[in-house]
């Protein structure tokens, strides 16, 4: 009996364990399915085919596949890299060893290109047959990002070019000194014309579409062994090697000026640009990348300043222009602080009250080595710096002064850069000016070319307004000499025009010239505009401008641009109202 309980104890003791086994079992299985199933990671085991025995459930999330579609399939088939790899290491690996394997490529049931990184070991099976059992984890996004990585820091974001970065790294090994001596290189740096208006009118989501377009142009231009960046901003260096000649260059650039030229579309609206190129030959001008950088952009400088729309090669000579540029410009912000600025003033005859009513002021610098220095020898260079603000200020300042102080009535006009509309400020600026000098705003006149009158619609309007509501008054000076567009005289709110001398010159000998002027005289009374004929230098030329209905006069004939002393004695001896 003793050992009958004895038994049936340890038969208890007994089931009470394996129960307790079974159910840790349970919530092992339990545990290790709620693990599977939650994790990112897919689970599988294969045979030692390596065909898929079991796949867990995440391996739809991942792949887009079912579980059955590659079940009995190879994983070898399921990889498109690394399978060699996985079938080397599966002949020589023993019970126990793993495999890990990075960025393994695959396609997804929707064709992507995916990748994971697998982990495999060589286990035995739960029926006790020899298999691998592995992990799978997907790492699309970190491959993904790690080659937008790579790719931006060789690439402009915007246009797909290359950057400075790949660029220099791919001038570099075209400069390589073991290439053939007859070997020739080209930098061709090129820079858009007529592209700030675009940003300013539409918007930089239009600017950058129309810089895309650009790269697209440059692109179908180029060589196939060239290499095209973007530099910055509308900015752009073309790499060819093994040219041949000049003339290949040339052809190449025409190229290039034949598509910039086609119009670009935005927002509905035809736009048409232009471009200018410096050009640098390596080995002639240089031989290293920084060089060919430089000599480039000054040839780039070049064209801009011969008038755009152009190309222009590098000549040594060039560089000492800049360097003959930069040193005015240092002795321009000198001549600013130093006084060596100083204004002329020229009468306006006004027809009808036989009276000079208006003064022109017009600057000169006083150069210490140079001597008197005329505007359109430092006004482009002003411009260009930044400088213009400052010498602008200077002279309205001025003259405002000295009419308000010295020639009472008059009114007196200043001469007034496009520039200084886009700048910014250009209101505030003339509205401080009246109030320090004390000038009525009716007495002041800004006189403007019909070029920059094209130049800066937006912003020139919207401040011309803002003057005019105050009594300034709006003059187009040089007018048939610029873009001829007459829209502009209906879009501006101008208060007159002022004939160029050119047309004025040749009216006393010529009935072509004559009927020019009365026609343009017109005009200017059909938009009920103040007419002034400048460059009149001859009685005769007065009296046929008399007979046209020309409202004022201006020209060595009623006096030369004289000092503000001068002008004060001469206005004595004229028969005019002053005071």
């Amino acid at each position: 009996m003793r050992n009958a309980l004895l038994k049936a104890r340890l038969n208890d003791e007994s089931t009470n364990m394996l129960e307790q086994s079974r159910q840790a079992l349970a919530e092992s299985e339990r545990r290790f399915r709620d693990v599977v199933e939650t994790t990112a990671d897919w689970i599988w085991e294969t045979d030692l085919m390596l065909r898929f025995t079991w796949i867990s459930g995440r391996f739809p999330v991942s792949t887009g596949y079912s579980a059955l579609d590659w079940l009995t399939r190879p994983l070898t088939e399921f990889l498109r890299t690394n399978s060699t790899s996985v079938d080397q290491w599966k002949s020589d690996s023993q019970p126990g060893d793993h495999l890990s394997l990075k960025h393994c490529r695959y396609i997804s049931a929707q064709g992507e290109v995916r990748y994971c990184n697998l982990v495999i070991k060589r286990v035995a099976l739960a029926d006790g047959r020899p298999g691998f059992r592995g992990t799978a984890t997907d790492v699309t996004s970190e491959v993904e990002a790690q080659a937008r990585v790579r790719y931006l820091s060789h690439h402009d974001e915007l246009t797909g070019l290359a950057n400075r970065i790949r660029m220099k790294e791919f001038l570099e090994a075209c400069l390589n000194p073991s290439l053939a001596s007859d070997y020739t290189l080209a930098m061709l740096t090129l820079d858009l014309d007529k592209f700030k208006p675009v940003n300013d009118l539409f918007g930089h989501a239009s600017g950058d579409d129309v810089l895309n377009d650009v790269a697209a142009r440059l692109r179908e231009c180029m060589p196939e062994n060239g290499l095209i960046a973007r530099h910055g901003g509308d900015e752009f260096i073309l790499i060819v090697p093994f040219i041949r000649s000049e003339a290949e260059v040339e052809q190449l650039c025409q190229l290039i000026f034949t598509a910039i030229r086609q119009p670009f579309y935005v927002q509905g609206n035809e736009i048409i640009i232009g471009a200018s190129i410096g050009i640098a030959l390596a080995p002639k001008d240089a031989c290293t990348s920084s060089d060919l950088l430089r000599f480039s952009d000054i040839a780039l400088y070049q064209a801009k300043n011969t008038g755009r729309n152009c190309w222009v090669f590098y000549r040594p000579e060039m560089g000492e222009q800049i360097l003959q540029r930069r040193e005015m410009e240092n002795e321009m912000r000198d001549a600013i602080q130093n006084g060596q600025f100083h204004l002329t003033y020229q009468p306006r005859y006004d027809v009808k009250s036989n009276t000079i009513y208006a003064v022109e002021a017009l600057v000169r610098w006083h150069h210490p080595h140079r001597g008197v220095l005329m505007p359109d020898q430092f006004i482009p260079l002003a411009e260009e710096t930044g400088l213009i603000v400052a010498l602008s200020d200077w002279v309205l300042l001025t003259a405002c002064t000295d009419v308000r102080r010295e020639l009472g009535n008059l009114s007196v006009s200043v001469n007034i850069s496009a520039v200084e509309f886009e700048i910014g400020g250009f209101a505030a600026r003339i509205l401080s000016i009246l109030a320090k000098t004390g000038l009525p705003p009716s007495c002041l006149e800004l006189e403007i070319t019909e070029s920059a009158a094209l130049k800066s619609t937006g912003p020139m309007l919207e401040i011309m307004h803002q003057l005019r509501a105050l009594g300034v008054r709006f003059l187009i000076d040089d007018f048939g000499t610029g873009y001829s567009s007459l829209n502009y005289l209906n879009t501006f709110p101008f208060d007159g025009i002022k004939l160029d001398k050119t047309f004025i010159q040749p009216i006393e000998r010529s009935e072509n010239a004559r009927q020019v002027v009365e026609h343009m005289i017109g005009l200017g009374k059909a938009w009920y505009l103040e007419v002034t004929a400048e460059g009149v230098e001859e009685e005769a030329q007065m009296t046929l401008l008399k007979a046209f209905s020309c409202d004022a006069l201006q020209g060595y004939y009623f006096g030369r641009p004289v000092s503000l002393e001068t002008l004060k004695e001469a206005l004595k001896t004229f028969q005019c109202k002053v005071g």
